[in-house]
């Protein structure tokens, strides 16, 4: 019998016991189609959605009305800032109010999205947990989505999203996904009082604040339901996939040579590393036995080396490409930027209206079955 494994971190030894338990009380769902198990996660994401914007809506109202309502509740009391002669306003009460509201909303929205998580796992029939294990490494993961973390496990595989961005730039998309509700209020407001002039009173500008945080509240749930629902479509879809290409290509050492680099290109393209491409990038690596490197980044001249190979392996690498853009279940704009320009350089030979198409099949629980045989 395995041990349980020994959790230092608090907050992830709490998160772990709350999906157990949770998770005890979700029906298995074992015998159904993957058209079947979309539907159900669909239902399961509108439900989360509307309670995260709800939250975000009543957090805001929380937070001001009180203030209009009982106003001595929250004196402001005028201030030096140290060092400086520069004088602010500021309620110590609401202050201490707005944390506390922030702090309650961000437990509430945590839970609501382990649940949710707990709940995708039981669609894709998950056997329910009993306790934190070394080997349970899938419901490791689940609960680490859950709590928006950041997979860690890219570098097992040596790959960087980031391999062409200076770590300044790194950091200031960092910083601007964080800044991004805020931004978008800042903007709201000004927009807001150059409508309405004078008539943008506080309680205006205030409650402009209620859709900015419920879109946001909503935006970040559903991130975390598209990681936990792709990371397990995705891991029912991989073998087959792999299984695809190893029976064409384990003989090719031209497509064994491309297929790290390939790998690697999608994840620089995308600028991000979702657990369904860990999954897929490990799997195929496994297959094809080419070993695990601590960093590897795409040459310069991948695309060339892609170009100058036969038609067959150019059709293989376009096919892995497209399949890499959207196992995460999205096809961004940036990723149509690329595939526009792959195109313009022949290395993609299908039209976007086909690739738009095999999306909606991919997302509607049809996996990759026309894209393949394309």
């Amino acid at each position: 019998m395995i041990k349980p494994e020994k959790i230092t971190d608090f907050t992830d030894k709490a998160a772990y016991n709350y999906f157990i338990k949770k998770s005890k009380k979700y029906k298995r769902y074992e015998n159904l189609s993957s058209e079947e198990r979309v539907k159900l996660v669909r239902k399961i994401k509108r439900l989360t959605i509307s309670f995260s914007a709800f939250l975000g809506a009543l957090g805001v109202l929380f937070l001001y009305l009180p203030q209009y309502l009982i106003p001595n509740l929250f004196p402001q009391y005028e201030y030096i800032i140290p060092f400086t002669e520069i004088k602010i306003e500021l309620s110590i009460n609401e202050l201490i109010y707005g944390v506390f509201l922030v702090a309650l909303e961000i437990w509430l929205l945590t839970m609501s999205d382990i649940r949710t998580v707990g709940k995708i796992a039981a669609v894709y029939g998950v056997p329910t947990p009993t306790g934190y294990r070394s080997g349970d490494e899938e419901i490791q993961e689940l609960v680490s989505i859950g709590l928006g973390k950041n997979l860690q496990k890219i570098n097992e595989i040596g790959i960087n999203p980031y391999q062409n961005n200076s770590r300044f730039s790194v950091v200031v998309i960092f910083l601007l996904f964080r800044l991004k509700a805020i931004l978008s209020k800042f903007v709201f407001k000004f927009i807001i009082k150059r409508t309405l002039g004078r008539l943008a009173v506080r309680a205006v500008m205030d409650m402009a604040a209620v859709p900015i945080y419920a879109f946001w509240n909503a935006y970040a749930s559903s991130i975390i339901i598209r990681k936990a629902h792709m990371r397990m479509y995705a891991h029912m879809l991989m073998k087959d996939t792999g299984k695809w290409f190893l029976e064409r290509y384990s003989e090719n050492s031209d497509f064994k040579n491309l297929l790290y680099d390939t790998l690697t290109y999608i994840a620089v393209v995308k600028k991000n590393f979702y657990p369904s491409d860990y999954l897929f990038a490990k799997h195929l690596l496994e297959i094809f036995n080419i070993e695990p490197e601590k960093k590897h980044e795409v040459s310069d001249d991948y695309l060339q080396r892609v170009i100058a190979k036969n038609e067959i392996i150019e059709n293989a690498i376009s096919k892995l490409m497209i399949i890499g853009f959207l196992i995460d279940g999205r096809l961004g704009s940036l990723e149509k930027r690329i595939i526009k320009k792959l195109q313009d350089q022949e290395v993609i030979p299908y039209s976007m209206e086909q690739i738009k198409n095999w999306t909606e099949q991919y997302k509607n629980g049809e996996g990759f079955k026309e894209l393949l045989e394309a």
